[in-house]
Order: structure tokens, then C-alpha cells, then sequence
């Protein structure tokens, strides 16, 4: 459907059932609201206690307030007012699923009905089989979106729904009919015996693949989705992590910190997303303190990345080599050592925002990672090694080995080798003067790392290059 306004006709382009999966962080539920918002739409979150009453729905034990009658059934009354109490009752209370489920037929009034969404968050973190249950078998749409093989619901349900529909005329009842040999199937749905998802109603769901260990979906239920992967990504928001005093780019550790998890457990969805930490307003700034940091983020990686793995990688040494375990991060008061936090962040071989390069960062006569501010191919970058990382990674997959050579020799002049072959991306252990990210991989099958040792009066070469290779190069407020 195009959902740019109220009602519209069926877009078979439009996954009518879609999980979106992807690195906890990515953006998947703000997907998810971004398309559904302006729009009707319920939502529920799956945990493992989630069954098929509290989807769907069930007799509960509700509140009353009743007039207290005597014996003869006449109001009791007080100096002139009738006395009430409240009582207890069970009535039948609908849940995300049925009252998705109504609005989407109540919209089946209307030529063309309005899309209706159910949004569930988390889905594998239920048991999807007892959870849906024989709403299984609707899953299953035909080509024009409708459930394919209607379900019969139990009686509850069934006085609910046919209490719901009362008196509502379908408009496309006749077409609607036609798909099942005829057999009147919307009366049917009217009166509640029967349940059929329409094709106005959407079911998407967002799926953390870091959790898909606590209820595998088996491949029955998977066939009957779109997946929609999410991708971790800049996600252009300027976050800064404040430390110590100091500030640092968010997305620069983003991809820092998953290089060392990529590497040391092999597993993508360990790795953070862009928003994996929502960062707060502060003096016109995202900002993520150092508290939220080690609240949010090291307590993910010691607790959840690492905790089968080990903190062996250097990133969690202190400045004399020791190890830093995570309570090392606390004061004896409970507070944040925020010398420590940014001991963390310094270990993956970041910068201050602003900062420039000073003595201490001579190698050779060449300045060790240069700071700047710039968008590249889209992604924001605050060294000329990331800069340059990124024009390449662009580039790559289309040039050979040679080509690339040839590119950077034409465009950037200097003594000092810029990129270097190695044997293969696996096991590739960060080595002084060389970029310590993910190897890059050109046309010919070549495997390639940069040099991180740059001056600021590089700058212009490296946008030069960019130019040359129609990828973009935004500079950007420092």
C-alpha cells in the first residue's frame, strides 16, 4: 500500500507480514514506527511468559461499580442517593491480536480500506507456537492477501467478534466471497465463526538476532514472513560519548569497538547498532555520559559479548597493562571512574573530537591519525584513516588491486606505502602504522589494509581522490 494517506489500494509490493531483524541498536522498531505511525496500530512486546490469552484474549476479573438492591431487587438508598459498591466480574478482555483484527474489518466498510497494523516487538522472545497457536494457520495469504485457509474461533471468541460486527456491511463483500468457491465466508466472519486476516491488516515484528537463541522460530513459521535485514549504520545523529572532560565521535567507537567484537567472537549479532544507546540533550548536543556508557554499553560487553570469551583483548587494560575488570570502573562509593571509561574508549585507538595531534603522536614524521569532520559516502568520519577507509570500502568490489594502486598514486603524493596486501581478513591482527578495522577487498580477490599515519595537509588529496571516484566528501562543522 502507499501509505502516504488514509485510504488507499492494495500494494502487493508491501509485505503484509515482515520481521525485522537485525544487531540490537540498528533501528528496527523506528522502522517500524516511521511507516505505521500516521496509521491504526497495536502493539505487543513477546517475553517468555507471553501465551495465547494475553495475544489474543481471555476472560479476566474486571471492576464493577453496582447499585446495591435490597431483597425485593429496589435500590437501597442513603439520604436520597442510590448506595454502590464495587464487585468483581469476568468479562472477556481483548488483546493486541483481536483488536487489530477488528479494525482492520470495521475499515472493510470503506471501497478503499485503510491499512491497520500489528507490531510485535521482540517476537522471539515468545514461544511464537503457543503463542499463536491455530492463528498459525492464517498466516498463510493468498495472492490477493486474505488468509488462505480460515480458522474456527472457540465460542468466546466468537460472541466477541459477532458482538463487534454487528450490523457492519462489508463493501467488497461479493469479490471477497468469490475467493472461497462462494461459500459466503464474510457472513461467516460477520458472525464470528469464522476468522480471516484481510489484506488491509499488517503484522510486522522486529527480532534482535543477538536474543534468537531463547526461542528458535522453526522454518514453518519463518516462510510465512518477509525478513527485512537492518543493517548496523551511521545513523546521522551527531551522538557524542562525554568523558573525562573530553568528547568522542559515537559512530567512530561504534565501529571500532564491533572490529575487536567481529573479531574475537566471529559473531555479528554481538555487535552494537547505531542506537544501542539513546543519548540525551545537552547544551544543544547528543550526548552519552560516561554513566550511561558503562550502564548501558560495557555492561553489554563484559556481561553479554564477552563473558564466554574472556577480556584478553588489550581494550580492557589500563594504562600499565593491567586488566580491567568491570568493577575496576567504580569508585568505593559505587560512582563511575571516568579515567577508566576513557581508558576504554582511548584502548580502540580514538580521539577527542577537536583534538589535534601533538607531539607524542610522531611516528616517522607522520601525525597519527589526523582529526577532521566530514561525511564520507554517507557515513560521518573524524580521522583522514576513516576518511580514506571509507572511500576505498566504496570502491573496492568494483576496481581491481592495481587500479586502486593506480588511483592513489595519481591523487595522493607521499613516500610512505598507503595500502599493503595480506593474505586473508581471517585472523588479521592490528599492526603499528596500519588501520586496525575490517581489511577491504578489491575486485581481483585481493585482500588490503590502509596506513593510519597521516598530516592535516592531506586533507585536500584525499578529497581529491574522493572526487575522482564519484564517492561523496562532506565536510562537516567541527
Amino acid at each position: 500500500m502507499d501509505f502516504s494517506n488514509g485510504h488507499t489500494a492494495l500494494n502487493r509490493n508491501r509485505p503484509l507480514q515482515q520481521i525485522f531483524f537485525g544487531a540490537p541498536g540498528t533501528g528496527k522498531s523506528h522502522e517500524i514506527k516511521e511507516e505505521c505511525q500516521v496509521h491504526e496500530h497495536y502493539r505487543v512486546t513477546f517475553h517468555p511468559d507471553t501465551d495465547y490469552a494475553s495475544f489474543v484474549g481471555a476472560y479476566k476479573p474486571t471492576m464493577k461499580e453496582v447499585t446495591l438492591r435490597d431483597m425485593s431487587g429496589h435500590p437501597i438508598k442513603e439520604d436520597g442517593e442510590e448506595v454502590r459498591e464495587e464487585r468483581i466480574s469476568y468479562e472477556f478482555v481483548q488483546q493486541a491480536f483481536l483488536k487489530a483484527y477488528v479494525a482492520a474489518w470495521r475499515q472493510r466498510k470503506n471501497e478503499n480500506p485503510a491499512p491497520v497494523f500489528l507490531v510485535i516487538e521482540e517476537i522471539n522472545r515468545g514461544n511464537c507456537a503457543q503463542i499463536f497457536g491455530d492463528l498459525f494457520q492464517l498466516l498463510d495469504r493468498n495472492e490477493d492477501g486474505f488468509s488462505e485457509y480460515p480458522v474456527h474461533p472457540d465460542s468466546d471468541i466468537s460472541k466477541v467478534l459477532a458482538k463487534e460486527f454487528k450490523g457492519l456491511e462489508v463493501a467488497d463483500a461479493a469479490n471477497i466471497d468469490k475467493m472461497y468457491a462462494g461459500r459466503g465466508v464474510v457472513s461467516q466472519i460477520m458472525a464470528g465463526s469464522s476468522l480471516v486476516l484481510p489484506n488491509n491488516l499488517y503484522i510486522w515484528a522486529t527480532m534482535n538476532t543477538s536474543d534468537q537463541s531463547l526461542f528458535p522460530i522453526d522454518s514453518a513459521f519463518k516462510r510465512r514472513w518477509d525478513w527485512k535485514y537492518i543493517k548496523i549504520a551511521d545513523g546521522g545523529k551527531d551522538y557524542r560519548i562525554k568523558v573525562n572532560g573530553n568528547e568522542y565521535d559515537w559512530w567512530e567507537f561504534v565501529q571500532a569497538i564491533n572490529s575487536h567484537i567481529g573479531t574475537n567472537t566471529s559473531q555479528e549479532d554481538k555487535k552494537l547498532g547505531y542506537f544501542f544507546v539513546k543519548a540525551m540533550e545537552e547544551d544543544g548536543k547528543k550526548v552519552i555520559t560516561a554513566d550511561r556508557f558503562l550502564s548501558k554499553v560495557l555492561f553489554y560487553l563484559y556481561g553479554d559479548v564477552y563473558k564466554d570469551y574472556g577480556t584478553t583483548d588489550a581494550i580492557f587494560q589500563d594504562g600499565n597493562g593491567m586488566p580491567m575488570e568491570f568493577s575496576d570502573y567504580f569508585d568505593e562509593s559505587g560512582k563511575c571512574v571516568e579515567s577508566k571509561v576513557e581508558c576504554f574508549i582511548t584502548n580502540l585507538k580514538l580521539r577527542p573530537l577537536g583534538e589535534t595531534a601533538g607531539a607524542e603522536d610522531m611516528d616517522g614524521g607522520e601525525v597519527v591519525k589526523a582529526g577532521i569532520s566530514a561525511r564520507v559516502n554517507g557515513i560521518k568520519v573524524g580521522t583522514i584513516t576513516s576518511a580514506l577507509y571509507n572511500i576505498l570500502q566504496a570502491v573496492a568490489e568494483s576496481m581491481s588491486y592495481s587500479q586502486i594502486v593506480e588511483a592513489l598514486k595519481t591523487h595522493i603524493h607521499r613516500d610512505r606505502e598507503i595500502i599493503k596486501t595480506i593474505p586473508s581478513a581471517e585472523g588479521y591482527q592490528k599492526e603499528n602504522g596500519w588501520y586496525n578495522y575490517k581489511p577491504l577487498a578489491s575486485k581481483d580477490g585481493k585482500t588490503f589494509v590502509i596506513t593510519n599515519q597521516w598530516k592535516k595537509e592531506f586533507i585536500p588529496q584525499i578529497k581529491a581522490l574522493a572526487e575522482s571516484l564519484d564517492v561523496e566528501f562532506e565536510d562537516l562543522p567541527q
